[in-house]
């Protein structure tokens, strides 16, 4: 009776990851499928896309927004690691830090976001709807009729070069 009620559990247990994994999987997919566009847009290569980590410093290149982010950006993923792996520290910490780092995730990515959106002709309640829903935003990004018109810092850089 009791193995017949644990086994019970764990089948709905595995349903519902195997749900969460195939809704993340096309969430992903969608985003990535969406980048690889976008950068085509920009005329950047679209391989880029798939190197997680260099896609996003490619993103933040592409939309003039200022590498110091991306660095930060490591720099608070990279700590979170190490608080994860190093158990010990007091709890204390681990809060501050990731309230912290929620915040500074949470601009950057907005920032992120409105750069994009400008530099793609879209306005403001665009950028509300890709941050609200990204992997849709972002297909109607690079599929739509957008098309990309790099920042000031970019088009003064290849203006020189």
């Amino acid at each position: 009776m009791i193995i017949e009620s644990l086994l019970e559990q764990m089948s709905e247990v595995k349903e519902l990851f195997v749900i969460v994994t195939v809704l993340l999987l096309l969430y992903y997919v969608g985003l990535t499928v969406a980048e690889w566009n976008l950068f085509r847009k920009a005329g950047e290569k679209s391989w880029k896309a798939l190197i997680p980590g260099y896609n996003l410093f490619v993103s933040h290149h592409l939309i003039g927004m200022s590498h110091i982010w991306f660095i930060l950006d490591i720099v608070f993923w990279a700590a979170e690691v190490m608080l994860e792996i190093f158990k010990g520290t007091p709890l204390w910490i681990e809060d501050v830090f990731f309230s912290v780092a929620a915040i500074f995730t949470i601009i950057s990515e907005i920032i992120h976001i409105m750069k994009l959106c400008y530099c793609y002709t879209k306005s403001e309640l665009f950028g509300i709807g890709l941050f609200i829903c990204p992997p849709l935003f972002s297909l109607i990004l690079a599929f739509g009729k957008s098309e990309y018109n790099p920042p000031r810092s970019r088009r003064h850089h290849k203006e020189k070069g």
